[in-house]
């Protein structure tokens, strides 16, 4: 097979839809089940074939849509449905049993394997890291190997900030395992954050292609630099037969990948795109009904600095504590939004998509408050029910409400919380929590 640098397109790859999931990861107000019920069937009317659903396993809105789909029969047979799934055991089997009834599945699986990740976020090193994702693979395999229309997708996430010869072992290994399984695979190599020229990815993904079994190789590749169009069209002369991407380029930051532009593309170098999008249905979907798709301008949108992921904020939070005071490398942060005039208490935002760790930074960043696990997590249960009935953001004010409302009598090792003060004066942040001791029975 001829390298990227001489060879030729002549067909189209399998388009990928996250719109769903990766589009609606990244607006302030997601999407309610209305309107992705009318993406799914603008989907279905254009063309595309595989469509990601969204995380069951974070949020009840994916779960309750791919249940509602399912009730009502609205998965055709020959339509390939994708979900997202952590390297965690309990999530990994609550999004099987979420999907079980679909005929073609794939599962796609991540982890984040780059230096800074490994370090700041997860305290793993090389091995640690090697371990923990192989035995997750293993774990899927012996879940899918007996039903031959299931596909395994593996992510290492931020892969274009990953030493090169560590992924390409874990790529190896994870192809080896399919295959000596006889286990469909498609190995997804992400543009995470994009910090990288086209020609840098492209040759790392010949040098990874070189180094697998017979995985389907697959591209997702954000549009930090607004290189993603170039950089997914070239990914496609390397012999990728698969593009991740959502159909205006909406996604986290400045976006996705844009499938409209690419299958125009396809058009001006006269090959069918197989995508329909001269219909009259999709214009009156985007234009009468108003779904909003966000204008993301590299580096000069407000979102582009803005995290609604609970995964993307927990490594926020983690390496943002760190920092050293004239170098910038915050983890999903390329640049410092203030050479932009972007504060940084916008950097994570609180919604239906958010974590525990989102909720850690905002009361850390503006209350000075380093909250225990177990404060955290009842503040959690009740952000996430508000958010995900009102569909809408939780400004840091509502959410100090909820702590200063909720936190009484809580137990945390032998005291228990019996109120909490929080005035200002001067200048100055005093916070008193009143405890009592409990005594043993």
């Amino acid at each position: 097979m001829l390298n990227w640098v001489c060879n030729y397109i002549y067909k189209p790859p399998i388009w990928v839809s996250e719109d769903l999931r990766d589009g609606n990861q990244s607006l302030i107000n997601g999407y309610d089940i209305k309107k992705k019920l009318k993406i799914w069937n603008l989907l279905l009317k254009i063309g595309i074939k595989q469509i990601v659903l969204g995380f069951p396993s974070s949020n009840k809105h994916d779960y309750n849509f791919i249940n509602y789909l399912i009730k009502n029969k609205l998965i055709p047979d020959y339509i390939t449905v994708s979900i997202l799934m952590p390297c965690k055991k309990n999530l990994i089997d609550l999004s099987f049993e979420c999907v079980k009834k679909i005929k073609n599945v794939i599962f796609h699986l991540y982890n984040s394997v780059s230096k800074k990740q490994r370090k700041q976020v997860f305290k793993f090193n090389k091995k640690k890291t090697l371990n923990f994702t192989i035995d997750n693979i293993k774990y899927v395999i012996n879940k899918i190997k007996k039903n031959k229309q299931y596909y395994i997708q593996y992510s290492p996430e931020s892969f274009s900030d990953t030493e090169l010869f560590f992924s390409k072992k874990i790529c190896f290994y994870f192809s080896y395992l399919c295959y000596i399984n006889k286990v469909n695979s498609i190995l997804n190599l992400p543009i995470t954050v994009e910090n990288c020229l086209s020609n840098y990815y492209l040759n790392s993904l010949n040098y990874i292609k070189k180094n697998i079994f017979n995985s389907i190789l697959s591209v997702h590749v954000h549009n930090d630099m607004n290189c993603s169009t170039s950089t997914s069209i070239l990914s496609i002369l390397s012999n990728v037969k698969r593009v991740e991407g959502t159909l205006f380029g909406n996604g986290e930051r400045a976006g996705n990948t844009s499938l409209l532009i690419l299958a125009s593309n396809y058009y001006n170098l006269g090959i069918n795109p197989k995508i329909n999008f001269f219909d009259k249905f999709f214009f009156k979907i985007f234009c009468n009904e108003k779904i909003s798709f966000l204008d993301r301008i590299s580096w000069f949108s407000r979102l582009n600095y803005t995290a609604f992921s609970g995964s993307h904020q927990d490594a926020i939070f983690k390496s943002y504590f760190q920092k050293k005071k004239f170098i910038w490398k915050i983890i999903y942060l390329p640049l410092n939004p203030k050479i932009f005039n972007f504060k940084h208490k916008n950097i994570i935002k609180i919604n239906s998509q958010s974590g525990r760790g989102g909720l850690r930074f905002v009361f850390w960043y503006n209350y000075n408050l380093l909250l225990n696990k177990i404060i955290i997590n009842k503040i959690y249960t009740i952000s996430q029910d508000i958010s995900e009935n009102l569909m809408c953001e939780i400004h840091s004010e509502l959410l100090f409400t909820l702590l200063y409302n909720r936190c009484n009598f809580l137990t945390i090792f032998f005291f228990k919380i019996m109120n909490l003060y929080y005035s200002f004066i001067l200048n100055f942040k005093i916070i008193i929590f009143l405890i009592k001791k409990k005594k043993k029975k």
